[in-house]
């Protein structure tokens, strides 16, 4: 390589005039054009929301005017209290479990010799990966009263099963498998990053190792307990899935279902007092971040890696490690690898009783059932092609977006980086609500509305921050360095971005695309509100049959969800790791 002192000034002029040609939009103009339509996007359907809640009339119609109406009808209604009352006591509940037995796990699998920790931990973290809606239809077939687990106890044995799955604590206790792994990732992180030197110093000023681990590990876990408590609560408290199941046969209604209800099965539907319920769930998820904001308080009381950090050491138990692993096998397999078998039976199943064998009555007719339906079969192919293109433009717009909320001088950077934060709080009702209204106020004729792309568009606004929790922290660890070395040999501002961190976080883009596809094709809530009959999707048509049936269709479909997620998780991770050793 030749380095040279400096251009010649004979040849300095030249040079610049072989630059490259500069973009037709200023960088400056871009940012803004980026800024406004990802707020068009993620803030502008709230606003239809919030004028159909004052609105006299559906949007749709001509005539009406302004009125509080609707927050009176709603406010006023008993059964509203009371859906408020058994959503607030079932996300309280379930918070509190999930946490216990997700900062427990974490603590066990992560600083201890427990034996089994890799297995349990991916036994934990399976249904994370894998739709919500799979694992209740695996309860009902298994722990339900007439489940063929619960069954099979009571005829061969003295034992029951001790919760009644179509009560509070049962849906209690079905949440708690799916949400307590969520906890569990977010303090496993944290436990795993906590110096053990800060334990060593409590130690050695006398403090036994609980004593230990109380005054020293768990107050630094405060951040990551309050944050995914209150993701678990502000997704239980919206969760429509499990309480339609679940709760319908002894009319325990949720503000989900209650809204559900209210849109879907009046005649005519009160558009009026559902958008009221909506804004109430927002201004709850609002009051939320908030309130964690206050608690958690200054950040920067919880570090804990400094420049001289020391390896993480495993805790010796002892023969006593045996009770813990013992403990976590049973609960893991009430939790999950007894569902996850309920499907799974249930779908080659023509009956699934204790009193028959099931290899008897195997079968394929679910799977044939679901083929030779129109609907049914159209929702897979529907489902596929969201999931396909939704998650590429997602995350090429991801991408986009995170470069200039974190790599420019814009000077409102800040509010991209909250606004594609945002719509995961918001709760899946919401957002396909909030769709509805705006195409219902710029598409008039349905053309947007009506077709495959409208969902798509809810689902990928629904699925942004998880694409972006996994883009970012690529784009954070590429120097500016890199960036300026590229703008110094003459290219644009948008070029350094291209071809240089974006090239670079190729493989975070390859992974967020496989999580936004997984995501968006288990995702039902927001498509409640926006399919019709020529656009069905697998989630919504999976969560309408198990509300009406406990055939072996429904099992069917979740065997059909879980293998193609596992098929998408499994060629993502071998894609990403030949190219992680290319």
């Amino acid at each position: 390589m030749t380095v040279t002192a400096g251009p010649r000034p004979e040849t300095a002029a030249p040079a610049q005039d072989r630059g490259p040609r500069r973009p037709s939009v200023p960088t400056t103009a871009s940012h803004y054009l980026i800024w406004a339509l990802t707020l068009l996007v993620v803030v502008g359907p709230v606003v239809p929301i919030v004028l159909a809640s004052l609105w006299s009339t559906p949007l749709y119609r001509s005539g009406g005017g302004l009125t509080l109406g609707n927050f009176r009808d709603l406010l006023t209604d008993p059964a509203w209290w009371t859906a408020v009352g058994n959503s607030a006591a079932f996300a309280a509940l379930t918070t509190v479990t999930s946490v216990l037995l997700g900062v427990g796990a974490a603590v066990l699998l992560s600083r201890t010799d427990v034996p089994l920790r890799r297995l349990f931990a991916a036994l934990l973290i399976l249904p994370i990966m894998l739709p919500g809606l799979v694992l209740i239809v695996g309860w009902m077939a298994m722990w339900a009263p007439s489940g063929y687990v619960s069954s099979w106890l009571e005829i061969n044995t003295f034992l029951r099963f001790p919760v009644d799955l179509y009560t509070l604590p049962g849906m209690v206790l079905v949440a708690t498998s799916v949400a307590a792994p969520t906890v569990f990732l977010f303090c496993r992180t944290t436990v795993l990053a906590i110096d053990p030197a800060l334990e060593d110093a409590a130690r050695s000023a006398g403090a036994s190792p609980l004593r230990a681990l109380l005054t020293v590990t768990v107050p630094l876990l405060r951040p990551a307990v309050l944050n995914s408590a209150l993701l678990v609560f502000a997704i239980s408290f919206e969760a429509l899935g499990l309480p339609l199941i679940l709760g319908f046969s002894n009319n325990i209604r949720f503000v989900s279902t209650y809204l559900y209800d209210h849109w879907i099965n009046a005649a005519p539907p009160n558009q009026g007092l559902v958008s009221a319920g909506a804004v109430f769930l927002l201004l709850c998820v609002s009051g939320l971040l908030v309130l964690r904001n206050r608690l958690v308080g200054d950040a920067a009381r919880y570090t804990t890696v400094t420049g001289k950090a020391t390896a993480t050491r495993v805790v010796g138990l002892g023969p006593a490690r045996w009770l813990p692993a013992a403990l976590l096998a049973v609960v893991l397999g009430v939790f999950v690898v007894v569902p996850l078998a309920g499907v799974v039976m249930s779908a080659f199943t023509t009956i699934l009783t204790p009193y028959v064998t099931p290899w008897s009555v195997l079968t394929t007719e679910n799977f044939q059932a679901i083929a030779e339906h129109p609907i049914w079969s159209e929702s897979i192919v529907n489902s596929l092609l969201i999931a396909g293109a939704g998650g590429l433009l997602t995350t090429v717009a991801i991408a986009v977006v995170s470069v200039v909320a974190h790599r420019s001088s814009f000077r409102f950077r800040g509010s991209l980086q909250q606004a594609v934060v945002w719509p995961r709080m918001m709760p899946g009702l919401v957002t396909g609500m909030a769709f509805f209204w705006s195409f219902a106020i710029l598409d008039p004729g349905g053309a947007v509305r009506g077709s495959l792309w409208g969902i798509g568009l809810a689902f990928a606004v629904r699925s942004l921050a998880l694409g972006y929790g996994v883009f970012y922290p690529a784009l954070a660890a590429i120097g500016e360095d890199l960036v300026r070395a590229a703008r110094t040999s003459g290219a644009t501002w948008w070029q350094a971005a291209v071809s240089v961190v974006l090239r670079l976080c190729a493989p975070a883009m390859a992974a967020c695309f496989v999580l936004l596809f997984v995501s968006i094709l288990n995702d039902a809530d927001p498509a409640v509100f926006l399919v019709t009959d020529r656009t069905p999707v697998m989630g919504l048509t999976m969560l309408q049959l198990a509300a009406t049936s406990t055939g072996g269709a429904v099992a069917a479909f979740g065997v059909i969800q879980m293998v193609i997620t596992l098929a998408v998780l499994g060629a993502g991770r071998l894609f990403l790791g030949v190219r992680a050793h290319a």
